[in-house]
C-alpha cells in the first residue's frame, strides 16, 4: 500500500502523486467519484482498474458533449478524451459507441469541413487540414470531390481581387498569396491574371 503526498487539479484532471513515486492522472469525473486526500493510504493500481472499470460512462458523456458543439473526426474524440486522461481501454469503447450509433462519422465531419473551409480556402489546404484533424483516403477525397472546379474557381477569383490593391505590380506574390491557401498552382495563376485584368 502506498499513501498520497500530493493531489493538485488543472483543466478537468486530478494529478495523485504517492510516497512510492506513483503518479496518478485521474478524469475529474472519477476523481469526484472516488476522491483521495493528503496523507491516505492508496493502491494505485487498484485505482487505476477503478479508472479502467468506472471510466466508461463518464468518457461517453465528455465525448457525447464534445460533439454536441460540432461534428468532429475520431482523432478529435480520441485526443480530447486523452486529455482528459481516460484509459485508453475506455476510449476504444467509447469510440466504438459512437461508430455504432453513427455519432462520429469522419466521412460528414470532411465534408462539413469542406463546407466550411472552402469559403476561404483551397482543395490543397482543406486536404492538409483533413489530414491533420486523421481524416485520410475515401472520405477525403469523396468530401473534397464535392467541391466542384468552378465554384473552387470563383472563391480563387473573389480571394485575388481583395489581395490586387496589395499586390498590385507583383503578379508573382498574388500567385504564391493564393496557393498558400491552398489554390493548385494553374488555378492560382489564373485566377491572379484574371484579378489583374480588371484592375486595368
Amino acid at each position: 500500500m502506498d499513501k498520497v503526498t500530493e493531489i493538485s487539479r488543472k483543466n478537468g484532471v486530478a494529478t495523485v502523486k504517492t510516497l512510492g513515486g506513483e503518479t496518478l492522472k485521474i478524469p475529474s469525473a472519477l476523481y469526484l467519484e472516488r476522491k483521495l486526500r493528503v496523507n491516505q493510504p492508496v493502491d494505485p493500481e487498484g485505482y487505476r482498474r477503478f479508472m479502467r472499470e468506472r471510466g466508461y460512462p463518464h468518457a461517453l458523456e465528455a465525448a457525447m458533449k464534445y460533439l454536441a458543439l460540432r461534428e468532429r473526426s475520431e482523432q478529435e474524440v480520441r485526443a480530447r478524451l486523452r486529455r482528459s486522461c481516460f484509459d485508453e481501454n475506455v476510449i476504444r469503447r467509447v469510440l466504438d459507441t459512437l461508430g455504432l450509433h453513427d455519432l462520429v462519422s469522419d466521412a460528414r465531419f470532411a465534408g462539413q469541413w469542406v463546407r466550411s473551409r472552402s469559403r476561404k480556402y483551397g482543395k490543397n489546404r482543406i486536404a492538409q487540414e483533413l489530414r491533420m484533424k486523421g481524416v485520410a483516403g475515401e472520405e477525403a477525397r469523396a468530401a473534397l470531390d464535392g467541391l466542384p472546379e468552378e465554384e473552387e474557381y470563383a472563391r480563387a477569383l473573389s480571394q485575388a481581387q481583395k489581395l490586387q490593391k496589395k499586390y498590385r505590380g507583383e503578379p508573382r506574390k498574388l500567385v504564391q498569396a493564393l496557393v498558400r491557401r491552398g489554390y493548385a498552382f494553374g488555378m492560382a495563376r489564373r485566377a491572379a491574371e484574371e484579378a489583374a485584368k480588371e484592375d486595368e
